[in-house]
């Protein structure tokens, strides 16, 4: 009597073994599947990404040589401005005058862009660090339960042979 509970008890716990392991399995396809989806998000964004950091380069530049005009004597800025008047007064009129709050929050905008795909991308990076780290622990722990399942099942053939006998 006793041999059977135990044998029924040890089959109980091979199918648990083997319930545990499938959910292992399925746990480690979804975190693997989950890296390389996002791996494959990284790929396919990086060129909107890139197009986004020239943008905010550009305005950057611009920007820049704006201030250093700023910093030129009156007489080097205001030539070119009398002759950029002078070759179409309305555009410069309507134009010039918000110029550079303009570029300044063209370059902010930009920039705030930028600090949102760089913190999406390093988000996504340490979630799929995560998720091969899983991936990883998942792997050692399927081998240990297939050769905890092996033992299992050649103690179950073991049991059957000696009460067959």
């Amino acid at each position: 009597m006793r041999k059977t509970n135990k044998k029924n008890k040890l089959e109980k716990n091979v199918e648990k073994c083997q319930m545990m392991l499938d959910d292992l399995i399925v746990t480690k396809t979804k975190a693997l599947v989950r890296a390389k989806r996002a791996e494959y998000w990284i790929k396919d964004t990086q060129e909107e990404y890139e197009k986004v950091v020239e943008d905010y380069n550009r305005s950057k530049n611009r920007l820049q040589n704006a201030f250093e005009v700023k910093r030129m004597p009156f007489w080097a800025r205001i030539i070119p401005e009398i002759i950029l008047f002078i070759k179409n007064p309305i555009k410069y009129i309507r134009f010039r005058t918000g110029t550079m709050s303009v570029m300044i929050e063209v370059y902010w905008s930009f920039k705030t862009i930028k600090k949102e795909w760089e913190d999406d991308f390093d988000f996504t990076e340490k979630k799929i660090d995560e998720d091969f780290k899983i991936v990883e622990e998942t792997e050692k722990l399927i081998n240990r339960f297939k050769s905890t399942l092996e033992v299992g099942k050649n103690l179950i053939l073991k049991q059957k042979r000696r009460r067959n006998k």
